[in-house]
């Protein structure tokens, strides 16, 4: 076999026996650590799943407690008119509007 086969053989085998290697370690009785009491427990995984829930209710409920009030349907509007997408001077735009300019069209097709 070729050096340049060999040497490309063993470029690629050589990442998959690094990864490999950890399965290879002896196990020597594994000594257990030190046991979690009852409050830890609770806290990791009790307390501060719910302190991460409720954190996370706060700021996705944040917004609309900012909001200020909106309107209700039958009461009475309490705020200025506004005029999407109107002409500068509405009050002028409004004054020069003719009535007959717009009595055609609809479903009749007639434009």
């Amino acid at each position: 076999m070729p050096v340049r086969i060999r040497l490309r053989l063993l470029g690629l085998l050589l990442p998959l026996l690094a990864v490999g290697v950890p399965a290879y370690a002896l196990d020597d009785g594994e000594a257990p650590g030190k046991s979690l009491g009852t409050g830890l427990v609770l806290l990791y995984y009790v307390v501060i799943p719910v302190g991460v829930f409720l954190v996370i209710a706060f700021f996705s409920t944040l917004p609309s407690m900012l909001r200020r009030p909106r309107y209700r349907p039958g009461r009475p509007w309490q705020h200025d008119p506004l005029w999407f997408n109107g002409p500068d001077d509405a009050d002028r735009a409004v004054a020069a509007a003719r009535p007959g300019a717009s009595a055609k069209g609809g479903a009749s097709a007639e434009w």
